[in-house]
């Protein structure tokens, strides 16, 4: 069962719908540009306008929330993961209840054995 965090994701895992459609949004670079030595020297005060646009948010929307849910865990690298929130139907997720939607048994799209994670019950 999925335990969110936050009253405005009181969803339990029986109600949650997979099936509705599910947008992500996440930030676009987030490391802070490596420059050569010198480079934001010279730039002045364009390096500031840089890391803002470097710092923007990319938005993606998915015909199901499984859908998204699963590109958030399969194809995001972890700090993209942990960047990340998951809007669906009107309730945000963060990367803890990403992955428990995910790992949860009402998930319903096929899981590479790559990203199942070991229960404790060594089921």
């Amino acid at each position: 069962m999925v335990q969110p965090s936050r009253p405005d994701t009181a969803i339990a895992a029986t109600a949650f719908d997979y099936a509705e459609m599910g947008e992500l949004f996440t930030r676009q670079h987030l490391k802070p540009p490596s420059a050569a030595a010198g480079q934001l020297a010279a730039a002045g005060g364009r390096a500031k306008v840089r890391s803002v646009h470097r710092n923007a948010m990319t938005y993606r929307r998915f015909a199901t929330g499984a859908e998204a849910i699963r590109f958030a865990i399969e194809d995001l690298p972890a700090e993209g993961l942990a960047a990340t929130v998951l809007e669906i139907g009107g309730s945000r997720f963060h990367p803890g209840e990403i992955r428990n939607l995910y790992d949860s048994a009402a998930y319903p799209l096929h899981r590479p054995a790559s990203q199942r994670r070991a229960h404790p019950c060594g089921s």
